[in-house]
């Protein structure tokens, strides 16, 4: 079997452009990980030919006739609508590959879409896209790009105390990234990732983490530096440190808000608890980073299953779907 691992690679720059905010292609992946997600379906036997392919414009002809299967890790490129082509180029092709279809892909990035189709189903923190109506909402807040990953956009000033503040903080974002805004009401309890794999009745919990600070904070957020600086700022815990119901509470969220946006093979989805201990709904990725060494999802299953065992799942989920014998 041929296998294209459709990536977007991200580019090592030395002199980066002041037009460009320093995390301009945070989404994209490094060598390191296109490389480890091709060795380790190489060690699999399974296929004869894994290669590397980036989605650039000419994706089609890169494609067409020369790969059976696609391993999809690519973010695409433009705005709410990028992690959707890669995908859309394939079914074009009519090419099987990993991961949701460009439906999915495209609602999830847009976090107040996916807010809106796993409500009411799945408790979401209140939040609004029209500044004219922030008063409405309870302080402090969190002010974020409405179609980023990868927590681009969301540094440690996020978390806003006043009005003009948040106001100050989505123009400033709109400016630097020409995007749509998301204000929500700031939940101060704890951050759990979840890690889901599989389809249909057989979609499964693979593991569920919770993200702290190393040292206490009053207001500890999930940011950009945070990630960036997760050997020294961040502590996992897998499983999270809460109560039992609390975390059945969220695995059955997590299943529902996946089946509800339509996931396919593996998700990672995002939970924050609330003053009362009640998880929300924060966002869904459904193309996980797989960084070997500092992807959230690798890190939350790294006690339980092997990083080949991982990503080599992954393309079993999705052949056994479409029904391709690997």
């Amino acid at each position: 079997m041929r296998i294209a691992v459709l990536h977007n690679r991200r580019p090592e720059i030395s002199n980066p452009s002041c037009d460009l905010p320093d995390d301009e292609y945070e989404e994209y992946d490094s060598v390191a990980t296109i490389e480890a997600i091709a060795t380790a379906l190489r060690l699999t036997g399974l296929a004869h030919i894994v290669q590397p392919v980036e989605a650039t414009r000419d994706l089609v002809a890169r494609l067409d006739g020369h790969f059976d299967f696609v391993f999809n890790i690519a973010e695409g490129v433009g705005r709410r609508c990028r992690e959707a082509v890669p995908a859309a180029v394939c079914e074009l092709l009519g090419l099987p590959y990993t991961g949701s279809d460009p439906v999915t892909l495209g609602i999830t990035l847009d976090k107040e879409l996916a807010r809106r189709v796993v409500s009411p189903d799945v408790p979401v923190a209140l939040g609004l896209t029209d500044l004219d109506q922030i008063d409405q909402l309870r302080f402090p807040v969190i002010v974020k790009p409405r179609d980023e990953g990868s927590s681009k956009g969301i540094r440690q000033d996020a978390v806003c105390f006043h009005s003009h503040q948040a106001v100050a903080r989505a123009h400033a974002l709109r400016t630097i990234y020409g995007c749509p805004i998301l204000v929500e009401e700031f939940l101060p309890g704890a951050e759990v990732t979840v890690a889901i794999a599989g389809n249909g009745n057989n979609a499964h919990i693979l593991a569920m983490m919770e993200i702290a600070p190393v040292d206490h904070e009053s207001v500890f957020l999930y940011s950009l530096e945070r990630k960036r600086e997760f050997h020294s700022s961040i502590r996992y815990h897998v499983p999270p440190r809460l109560p039992q119901t609390t975390l059945q509470r969220i695995e059955r969220d997590a299943l529902r808000a996946y089946h509800l946006l339509g996931c396919r093979d593996i998700a990672r989805i995002d939970f924050r608890l609330d003053a009362s201990g009640l998880p929300h709904f924060l966002e869904c990725n459904p193309l996980p980073g797989l960084n070997p060494e500092s992807g959230d999802l690798v890190i939350a299953t790294r006690s339980t299953l092997r990083y080949a065992d991982l990503v080599c799942g992954i393309l079993r989920d999705a052949a056994v779907r479409k029904g391709v014998a690997l």
